[in-house]
């Protein structure tokens, strides 16, 4: 793996850090109804 591999993935990492955060307010069920318009999107477990 190359340095610049890992830095990829680490900033991607927190950008989805950052995501879960707001999304722990409740915005999750908004977020998940705004990509409700966007198919072939895995369904996660315990959403309904």
């Amino acid at each position: 793996m190359q340095v610049q591999e890992v830095n990829r993935l680490l900033k991607e990492f927190e950008q989805m850090q950052g995501m879960m955060k707001k999304m722990k307010g409740g915005g999750l069920m908004k977020m998940m109804k705004r990509m409700g318009g966007m198919k072939g999107m895995p369904k996660m477990p315990g959403m309904g």
